[in-house]
């Protein structure tokens, strides 16, 4: 018997049962030519499937997630630095190819791999040791100063490595016939000195497989003196106008940075003020099982392992993660952090410019 058109029931098609792609490949339900799915499916009521179809359905479903991690994956690629405590954080800090830390409100960078364009401008450059990937672009930094009509910078260095510096630089003079003029400073563990008249610094000790030096920045403030305490403002002011030093100078730790160390730095009682700082720039090389805690060690480098092992002595109000293996993508690092944040009181954050993601 031949059935009308108009009458005919519409076919209900069957919805495989949607899991969340794991790749940037969209899937879809292939069905048989006699309306069997090849995949376990939930069939929906008529009305339902008479408003939309399933792989319309599914489709902007697994666009909108796509869309989602693109967004946010894009968004960590692209972000310039980190805010926290009042101070700026930018540049790149990867295992093995560069590291370059700036903080503009102390016209401070810390190595130099390869001299970033936002380095030029800062006046101070804190060198902690040697290797390539921290000290590669000195010559350049000096030399863009100089092209720029920029004062000469001044640099600090360890004391081991000053007397080779200088003759880097006489190497690059002679090569290239241009000055590169700067203010040397072989600094040592124990010494401090008068960035400007509110802020100082000292280096700090740290446990690489050459020498190696970390740095102190203080702020400097005023403190009276215990035995003015108890006078009314107008003697105070008088007794300063005569001459008397009524205050003491307090150094409290503002920024803390590290470089390449392995995890002893944290045992080291010489690092009670690194550990104190408002902010703890350091590294974590390595952050998961694929590379030992031993491997980290042997070449000089913190596992995170170790940071979670050392939390109780990290009294900062914001640890820097850095130098973090190439072999990482940001979501990886993000899921790293993740797992030392409960274990710690301070605020963990990483810096990940130069990094990629899995999602582009």
């Amino acid at each position: 018997m031949q059935i009308s058109l108009a009458t005919t029931i519409p076919k209900v098609p069957s919805f495989s049962t949607y899991y969340p792609s794991t790749s940037n490949q969209t899937q879809y339900n292939v069905q048989k030519p006699n309306g069997i799915s090849t995949q376990p499916h939930i069939s929906l009521p008529a009305p339902c499937a008479v408003k939309s179809s399933s792989t319309g359905f599914l489709s902007a479903i697994e666009r909108a997630i796509e869309e989602e991690e693109y967004r946010k994956a894009r968004a960590e690629v692209i972000r310039k630095g980190l805010n926290v405590e009042g101070y700026s954080i930018e540049g790149h800090s990867i295992g093995g190819h560069e590291t370059c830390v700036i903080v503009p409100q102390l016209k401070a960078a810390f190595d130099i791999g390869r001299c970033p364009s936002r380095a030029v401008h800062q006046n101070f450059l804190f060198i902690t040791h040697a290797h390539l990937d921290h000290i590669g672009g000195l010559p350049m930094y000096i030399a863009t100063r100089g092209l720029y009509g920029l004062k000469p910078p001044t640099v600090f260095v360890p004391p081991s490595i000053k007397e080779d510096v200088e003759k880097l630089l006489d190497v690059h003079r002679s090569m290239s016939q241009v000055e590169l003029n700067l203010d040397l400073i072989a600094l040592d563990v124990g010494e401090t000195y008068e960035m400007r008249n509110d802020l100082v610094v000292r280096p700090v000790r740290t446990h690489h497989v050459i020498p190696s030096q970390g740095y102190v920045i203080y702020s400097v403030r005023k403190k009276l003196k215990k035995q003015y305490i108890h006078l009314e403002g107008k003697k105070i002011e008088k007794l300063k106008k005569s001459g008397v030093q009524i205050t003491d100078s307090v150094l409290c730790p503002e920024v803390a940075f590290t470089g390449d160390t392995a995890s002893d730095f944290y045992l080291d009682p010489r690092s009670a003020d690194a550990l104190r700082a408002k902010i703890l720039i350091t590294e974590a090389t390595f952050l998961d099982d694929n590379c030992s805690v031993e491997h980290a060690r042997e070449h000089g480098h913190t596992h995170l392992y170790e940071i979670m092992e050392q939390a109780k002595w990290i009294r900062n109000k914001t640890l820097v993660l850095t130098h973090f293996s190439p072999r990482y993508s940001i979501e990886e690092i993000r899921q790293g952090i993740s797992k030392l944040q409960p274990q710690i009181s301070a605020k963990v954050v990483a810096l990940t410019e130069g990094f990629k993601s899995m999602h582009l």
